[in-house]
């Protein structure tokens, strides 16, 4: 494997290392102390606690004006491009993440508003019947460069695994906004010509519903995922003793399956059952038996299953599970 010099000689500098990362961190931290920007950041903290985005002049300025939110952004994209030129192996300090076709740059969070920039390169050609994604956000976006067509999707009738979709055709390009208010609305971008650079504000609510993708054909439900961080966090947790194989955690992953929040209690069994079976079939036998338990359907059709395929289950007694 070829190794730049540059690097290899990096590899074992680690004084050199931290100035580097040092130097982009507070360049990144110089911009937001700029009196555009930091009046930006701090009613991003007001919106993020729940403030109403009327509320917030320079930050609803920034996402209705393309003339706004350039005057406010571009002073920041240009040093920290002039920083990364003088410093090209330093990690960039700002959240982001890059897929096939898109790629987000996250310029500042608080609370749970973030802000940052969204590429779309057109490098991925669309489908005609894609799946989109329906996150419980509020979304406002203003296109600062390129165009492109997009569909706006709006849920008009929801039966829980299927739903209905109006879905309207659309052209936009610079200065134009995209508005997204909840968890039944969503947009796909069809075809991009060239790159679409998007600013986007988003901010989650403190109870969001949970994050659905949508296959656009038939309109079913493909896809469920806690729309809450902390919940998604709580489920890594849970799965994180099971692959431990934390025996001793088997007792408190029962109470989290009897009483937890819904989003963790069938991960929480699931891991009870595979580090003590005994105590995850008197776990499982207890959901079952309460009616009014929202996961009792589901716990009955699984203790069926289970004592069906393997009858020894009925008298599980400290024998490792077999399911």
């Amino acid at each position: 494997m070829h190794v730049d010099p540059r690097i290899g000689a990096l590899r074992g500098d680690r004084i050199a290392q931290r100035a580097m990362q040092e130097a982009v961190m507070l360049a990144a931290e110089d911009c937001r102390r700029e009196d555009g920007l930091s009046r930006v950041i701090g009613e991003l903290e007001d919106y993020g606690a729940g403030a109403e985005l009327a509320e917030c002049e320079a930050l609803q300025r920034l996402v209705g004006a393309e003339e706004a939110a350039r005057a406010v952004i571009l002073p920041m994209i240009e040093r920290l491009v002039r920083q990364q030129r003088e410093t090209p192996l330093a990690q960039l300090s700002l959240r982001h993440q890059s897929g096939p076709g898109f790629h987000f740059l996250q310029l500042a969070a608080k609370g749970s508003a973030t802000m940052g920039l969204a590429l779309h390169d057109g490098m991925v050609p669309a489908t005609s019947n894609p799946v989109a994604t329906f996150p419980d956000a509020e979304r406002h976006e203003i296109v600062l460069a390129g165009e492109a067509e997009i569909e706006a999707l709006r849920i008009v009738t929801d039966c829980g695994d299927r739903v209905e979709v109006a879905r309207t055709v659309r052209r936009v390009d610079r200065g134009d906004c995209i508005v997204l208010a909840d968890a039944d609305c969503s947009r796909v971008v069809r075809r991009v010509h060239g790159c679409m650079l998007a600013l986007r504000l988003a901010r989650v609510g403190d109870r969001p519903r949970p994050t659905r993708q949508v296959d656009l054909a038939s309109g079913r439900v493909v896809h469920k995922a806690s729309g809450n961080r902390r919940e998604s966090q709580h489920e890594m947790m849970v799965a994180l003793l099971g692959r431990m194989k934390r025996s001793d955690a088997a007792p408190v992953l029962a109470d989290v399956a009897r009483s937890g929040g819904d989003h963790v209690r069938w991960q929480a069994l699931r891991e009870c059952l595979a580090l003590n079976t005994s105590l995850g079939m008197d776990t499982l036998r207890t959901l079952a038996s309460d009616a009014s338990a929202p996961l009792s359907s589901h716990a009955n059709a699984l203790l069926s299953q289970l004592v069906e395929r393997y009858p020894e289950l009925e008298q599980a007694e400290g024998m490792p599970c077999r399911a």
